[in-house]
């Protein structure tokens, strides 16, 4: 029989997926780190299972707890190998010092204050989707952060590259583009269709972030000198060869129907043959299992343990109010609180939150769905991984600090909708 959410099951599942999400919410502020509660959501699944076990003597009584642990198992697979195997892939890159010749050569190119701000935005707005938004978030951030001791000059450029960050949802880079892709939700022409409205929402909020924020600013903002930073020997080639394995595990997914993470897995080979080949051929050892050890591990764990609880919550029956949500309102109204919401908790549990809900929604609906929550982590900086990640590399960019951005943001927000709106809505098609 299901369990209703009102039963004594129902309420404590609830209970620990709150007081979890309470300490993911003030992580910094506790000083831990959000992958131990919310792999403390597990929990749950001990009550359930102690709930079928005095149910009876039934012994069919576990296969619906079985079926749902199976079905949730395989979907984290799909998703923690997706981003293992690119973090793998980003790191390599890092190692050979792409990212700090990238860095290097837009300060040796003399840019100004404005001239970075609208650099590193647009760079991480074009690379986000392919790298994913906390790759872009550490690897412009670390340069926000050295070109500049001005505190309100790298508060402006942090936000901006939080926003520019999660415009990445016309492709894989947000967690919650990847999970509806894997979900078979939408397919990967589907998000690219999204493009207008990632891009065109953060030139808006950067031009509010440059008109009432930067013009405001006086005096010196650059105080870094111009240096060398060259890419070690393979470097070249291994982006050429990341460029094609992410290409080629594209149209696999798409022309050959292979699971997305399977086909990236594919592609991480042909890269790794090219480091041996580099080793046989010039000498150069590149340690393709050390990049796998600098794979943020504790990220990975908070995905596992978040979508973990957010199934233990569906399978007590609490997700159903989402679908009676998607009957009640329209779905575009829906979608657009949880891009709210996806900004006060953390996108990665409300978009697992409505996938596992499954409400009837047609290809347009889910498109604006992965737009609004993955957009929305922007609303707050604890509400994505990239806010995260900026509050990790300065400490002096909080909470209090973002909100301060607030109309930029909310610009992103609505103008983005609007795109969609045009695009969807009005004139009812994808290009």
């Amino acid at each position: 029989m299901p369990i209703q959410p009102t039963s004594w099951l129902g309420i404590a599942v609830l209970l620990i997926f709150c007081a979890c999400m309470l300490l993911i919410v003030f992580e910094a502020r506790l000083h831990i780190d959000k992958f131990k509660p919310a792999l403390f959501m597990l929990s749950a699944y001990l009550l359930i299972g102690l709930h079928y076990w005095l149910a009876g003597d039934d012994p069919q009584r576990f296969e619906h707890f079985a079926e749902m642990q199976k079905e949730n198992g395989g979907e984290l697979f799909s998703l923690i190998a997706f981003m293992a195997f690119m973090w793998m892939i980003v790191e390599l890159l890092g190692e050979r010092g792409v990212f700090s010749a990238l860095n290097g050569y837009l300060i040796n190119k003399g840019l100004g204050a404005k001239q970075m701000f609208w650099a590193t935005g647009a760079l991480a707005a074009v690379l986000s989707p392919f790298l994913n938004n906390i790759t872009t978030a550490m690897i412009f951030g670390k340069s926000i952060k050295e070109i500049s001791r001005d505190r309100n000059y790298r508060h402006a450029a942090l936000c901006n590259l939080i926003i520019a960050s999660n415009s990445g949802v016309w492709f894989l880079g947000t967690a919650t583009s990847l999970m509806i892709v894997l979900a078979g939700k939408i397919s990967v022409p589907g998000l690219l269709a999204l493009l207008p409205a990632g891009f065109i929402g953060w030139v808006a909020s950067a031009t509010v972030l440059q008109l009432f924020y930067l013009n405001r600013l006086q005096g010196e903002l650059i105080d870094v000198a111009p240096g060398e930073a060259n890419i070690k020997t393979g470097g070249i080639g291994l982006v050429f060869f990341s460029i094609a394995a992410i290409a080629a595990a594209v149209i696999m997914n798409i022309a050959l129907h292979i699971h997305i993470e399977y086909a990236i897995g594919m592609g991480l080979a042909f890269i790794g043959l090219y480091t041996w080949h580099l080793k046989k051929r010039r000498d150069t050892d590149i340690a393709l299992l050390e990049q796998l050890q600098k794979v943020e591990w504790n990220t990975l764990l908070f995905f596992i343990g978040i979508i973990s609880g957010v199934a233990a919550l569906n399978h007590v029956g609490w997700l159903a109010y989402i679908s009676r949500l998607f009957e009640v309102l329209s779905p575009t109204a829906v979608n657009v609180v949880l891009g709210i919401l996806s900004g006060m908790l953390d996108n990665v549990p409300v978009e697992a939150a409505a996938l596992m809900s499954n409400p009837p929604l047609s290809d347009a609906q889910w498109a604006l769905n992965a737009l609004m929550v993955g957009i929305g982590g922007s609303l707050t900086v604890i509400g994505s991984a990239a806010g995260v990640m900026v509050m990790s590399l300065d400490k002096s960019y909080s909470f209090g600090t973002h909100l301060k951005f607030l109309p930029a943001i909310l610009v992103n927000f609505f103008v983005s909708l609007g795109v969609w709106y045009l695009q969807f809505g009005i004139t009812g098609t994808h290009t």
